[in-house]
This record gives structure tokens, C-alpha cells and sequence, in this order.
């Protein structure tokens, strides 16, 4: 079952871990002092330098980071050259605007893995355009994940042209793990900057694209979240975080539905599952795509009410997740997005009360991709499994 931290409002841990078998850990950490953006990075550095030794964690157990920031222009240099960037650079990271509630804050996501014994091979791409658009791939005894952050593609801001070669690109960057779209790809977060104009052109180029590659709703999408951020790319549009998996199989991936709740989004036109279950022979991966306040017909549900919308996205969780097995106790990390950070304090006080206390998570003022959602979330799960596939990683 997953096991979780929290050390103190700021910093939250959770892991699975099974005896002989990969342990997986996830941190929240959480800058809100007041002072200026160096301070903060510090702050941000020290505390993660802290639950990461607490754990017995290392630079080589380290495979994803994500950090949340208020001013990308302005700060990613700064980022690029702090003590904070040089400890999460041992993995993939992405940096993302999407301010957290608090003036001046800022948050960290991230993911490591450890073996019983000795340590995973990962292996960084050889070329990297920009410091937070890494590349890794990491090799376990059954399967391979591939992990890219911050992929855009520059040129006129056309959110279907950019989508398209954006697709294009990273089909061509899992040909070289001998990997695919169709097969192998599982979990991809795309940020969309002025989401309420440019989502539309992203949706149907990813459909397009996806229709190509033999992703359709006869076979399977992918676990998705689209939602308001920015890259540190100047003139991108579109930017997309992912993970991909070598070596699973197709029966191992499953969709994850809850259609008494909230229906397909193909019936609508958009191409992602509300959530898939990779299943493998020691646990099961539950990938939660963003979630909003929708009903079973797809329409926005308590419009313009705050409280009401997030109670019902945690409706809608909770159903997908009760397919499986699971509840919100089995959440591993939830990340929680608000259109207008007014809201902050009554969506807070509702997740606090309904997911678990010491959950890792982060908030962030982050628009929806329909202007009627106020609130949405998103997360993975983890529970044991016995199937008959190998173990994870």
C-alpha cells in the first residue's frame, strides 16, 4: 500500500515499496516564505536536500522533477544557474509557469526509484536544446521508461501547426529507443498557453496525429492532462511533458472508466482516456488524466460555483478510481489546478477535508480548458497487483 510523510506543511513524501522489488517515492515540497526569488530557490533546495537524505535518496535514485514557477522570463536563468538546479538536474526536469497560490512561491514535484540493491541505468539524450527540455530514458530488468520534459516546437504561434510537429518530433525521438507512439506511450501533460483560444487547434492536431498512429477509440488513447501554462521557450504555444514504457505489453494497459459519471471524451472530440491501469506482476499503476467538474452527458456541472465543482471533480475520481479497486487513500500524489486563485482558500479547505491529510500535492493557478471549469485535478494511484506480467521496472 502506499506509505506517506508528511514532515510539514510544505514538504509531503509517499511510496510503495514491496520487498524485493522497486521502491517508488514522491515529494511535494513547497517554498512560501516571503522574500526574493533567490531566497525561495534556497529554501526550495534545503528542504528537498533534507526529505531526500531523510529517505536514504540520491541523485541516482532521482528520475523526474517538475517546478512551478509565477515568471518564467524572468526566472529561468536564475533557476538554470541555483544549487536547486544542479541536485535535480541528475534526472528530467521540467519547468512550467503555473504559479502557485502564494505571492513569490514556488513548488516542487518529484519522482525517484531505488532498488533493493544497487542502482537503475539512466541514460540522458546527447542533445539537449535547453536545460529544463531533458531527455532520459531508465532501464530496469523488464521494462524501460522514457521520460521527456518541455518538448515545443517554435514558429508562427499556430497551436495546431506547432501540436503537429510537435508529435512529429517525438514520434521520431521514440524510434530511437525502438519504441512508438501506439505501443508505448502512456501519460503526457500539454501545456497550452491562452488555453481558452489555443486548446481547440491542439486537440485536433493531437487527433490527427493520433489517428495515424493507431490510437482511436477501438484501441486505446492515452492518460492526459491539458491545461494553461507556459514553457520557457519563447513563441511555443504548445508544450507537452511524457512518459513512455518499453517492454509492456497491450493487455497490461487498461482503460479506465466510469461512464454512470462522466462519459468518453471521444464522445465530445477530444482523444485522451480519463485514466489508464498499467498493470504489472507487483502493483498497478492507476494514471488519472485531468479531471473536472463534468457530468455523464459532458456538460459542466455547477457552473460558476467554486465548492460545488470541486466536490464533484473528487466525485469523479473517486468513481474512476473505484473501478479499479482503489480509493483516495491509494493516491500516490495529486496535483490541483484553480482558474483564479481567489478561489484558493474554499477549494483548499474542501480537498483538505476530502483526500488524505498528508497527501503530496500542489496547487496552482492554472486555467481549464473549458472557461466554466473552475477547478480541476489529477494523480496516480498505486496498488498491489499479482498478475502475471513482470514486476514493475
Amino acid at each position: 500500500m502506499v506509505k506517506r510523510w508528511d514532515f510539514d506543511r510544505t514538504i509531503r513524501c509517499s511510496s510503495f515499496v514491496v520487498p524485493e522489488g522497486a521502491g517508488e517515492y514522491y515529494f511535494t515540497v513547497i517554498s512560501d516564505k516571503p522574500g526574493s526569488f533567490d531566497e525561495a530557490v534556497a529554501e526550495l533546495c534545503e528542504k528537498y536536500r533534507y526529505v531526500t537524505e531523510y529517505m536514504g535518496l540520491s541523485q541516482r535514485t532521482l528520475v523526474f522533477s517538475r517546478l512551478y514557477v509565477g515568471d518564467i522570463a524572468n526566472h529561468r536563468g536564475l533557476l538554470v544557474k541555483s544549487e536547486l538546479f544542479r541536485h535535480i538536474g541528475h534526472g528530467v526536469v521540467s519547468v512550467i509557469e503555473q504559479p502557485p497560490p502564494a505571492p513569490g512561491s514556488l513548488a516542487l514535484f518529484s519522482y525517484h526509484l531505488k532498488k533493493t540493491a544497487g542502482d537503475f541505468q539512466k541514460e540522458f539524450s546527447g542533445w539537449v536544446r535547453e536545460p529544463w527540455c531533458t531527455e532520459m530514458v531508465v532501464k530496469g530488468d523488464h521494462y524501460s521508461m522514457v521520460w521527456k520534459s518541455n518538448l515545443t516546437q517554435e514558429g508562427p504561434p499556430d497551436p495546431k501547426q506547432q501540436t503537429g510537429r510537435l508529435f512529429k518530433s517525438f514520434s521520431a525521438l521514440l524510434h530511437r529507443y525502438n519504441l512508438n507512439v501506439r505501443n508505448n506511450l502512456v501519460r503526457t501533460w500539454m501545456y497550452v498557453r491562452d488555453i481558452d483560444n489555443n486548446y481547440a487547434g491542439m486537440v485536433e492536431a493531437r487527433k490527427d496525429f493520433f489517428h495515424s498512429q493507431g490510437l482511436c477509440s477501438e484501441s486505446r488513447f492515452v492518460a492526459s492532462t491539458g491545461i494553461e501554462g507556459r514553457s520557457g521557450v519563447d513563441g511555443a504555444v504548445i508544450a507537452m511533458d511524457s512518459l513512455s514504457l518499453g517492454n509492456i505489453d497491450e493487455e497490461q494497459i487498461i482503460r479506465i472508466e466510469a461512464l454512470e459519471c462522466l462519459p468518453r471524451t471521444i464522445s465530445y472530440g477530444v482523444t485522451f482516456e480519463r485514466g489508464l491501469r498499467l498493470r504489472f506482476g507487483d502493483r498497478s499503476h492507476l494514471l488519472i488524466s485531468g479531471t473536472a467538474s463534468i457530468n455523464a452527458d459532458g456538460k459542466v456541472a455547477y457552473e460558476g460555483d467554486v465548492e460545488k465543482q470541486t466536490h464533484k471533480t473528487i466525485d469523479n475520481v473517486e468513481a474512476l478510481l473505484r473501478t479499479q479497486g482503489a480509493t483516495l487513500n491509494d493516491m500516490a500524489y495529486v496535483f490541483c489546478y484553480m482558474r483564479n486563485p481567489v478561489d484558493y482558500e474554499r477549494v483548499k479547505e474542501i480537498v483538505d477535508a476530502r483526500l488524505p491529510g498528508n497527501i503530496p500535492l500542489v496547487s496552482v493557478r492554472a486555467a481549464v480548458c473549458r472557461p466554466a471549469w473552475l477547478f480541476e485535478m489529477e494523480g496516480t494511484a498505486i496498488i498491489a497487483d499479482s498478475s502475471p506480467f513482470p514486476a514493475f521496472i
